[in-house]
Order: C-alpha cells, then sequence, then structure tokens
C-alpha cells in the first residue's frame, strides 16, 4: 500500500510539474510572436515607379523613351538596347522597391511581417510583368 502511495504521489508530482513546464512554453511563445497576433490587418504597399529615375538608369532622355515605348517595345527591350542585363535591370528596380519598403516600414505604414511577405511573395513577379508588358506592342 505504501509503494503505491508513493507511486501515485511520483506520477502526480511528474504530471504536475509536466504541465507547469508546458504552460510556461506556451506563454513564452505567446509573448514572442504576440506582434503577429496583434497585426493591424490588412496593409496595403503600393510601390509607383519613379520614371525619371529610371531614365537616368537606362541612360535615355524621356523623348527617347517614349518614342521607343510608343513603338512598342519594352522597358526590357529598351535596357538590352543600351547593353543593361535583365539582372542589372532587376537589381535596380528591386533596390528601389526596397528603399519604398523600408521608408513605409520606418513610418509604420506596414510592419515587418508585412514587407517579408511582400518581399517573398509580390516583388520579384511585379518587377517582370513591369519591365516585360508594354500596350503598344502588337506582338
Amino acid at each position: 500500500m505504501k509503494r503505491m502511495f508513493v507511486f501515485a504521489l511520483l506520477v502526480f508530482i511528474t504530471l504536475n510539474l509536466s504541465f507547469d513546464a508546458a504552460g510556461v512554453f506556451a506563454n513564452k511563445n505567446n509573448e514572442e510572436f504576440k506582434d503577429i497576433y496583434e497585426r493591424k490587418l490588412p496593409q496595403t504597399f503600393h510601390y509607383k515607379y519613379d520614371y525619371e529615375n529610371l531614365y537616368k538608369f537606362l541612360n535615355i532622355t524621356e523623348k527617347e523613351y517614349k518614342s521607343e515605348w510608343n513603338n512598342g517595345k519594352t522597358i526590357s527591350e529598351i535596357a538590352e538596347k543600351r547593353e543593361i542585363y535583365p539582372q542589372q535591370l532587376i537589381f535596380y528596380l528591386a533596390e528601389k522597391q526596397f528603399e519604398a519598403l523600408d521608408h513605409a516600414l520606418n513610418n509604420r505604414e506596414i510592419d515587418r511581417y508585412f514587407y517579408y511577405d511582400y518581399a517573398i511573395s509580390f516583388m520579384e513577379s511585379d518587377i517582370i510583368e513591369f519591365i516585360n508588358r508594354n500596350p503598344n506592342n502588337k506582338k
């Protein structure tokens, strides 16, 4: 009988300590990720391309750019004609978007999770579409 009591007491203490440890772990995690749960939603960010700086990067005047654009050339084709490789163009545009994202993050317009999501999910496809589309292109 005494052995049974000691065994039951040990089981009780072990279970009680386990639940306390689990409770502390859960509370630590909840506090650690509190900012995820309390995010302001929805958040929006829209990057507006700066054509003046784009002209400078492409080493082209606005008049030359508009002429090529109106003839159906994409930004990618305009850059290629000036020996700017597609990856250089993408890096330039990504850098400009990151600068705008940094500004929005620092001004608390977006949070860091939105920043990560935008950078991972949207930026590449946005840039690729931007440099390869032209409504004037009749192809």
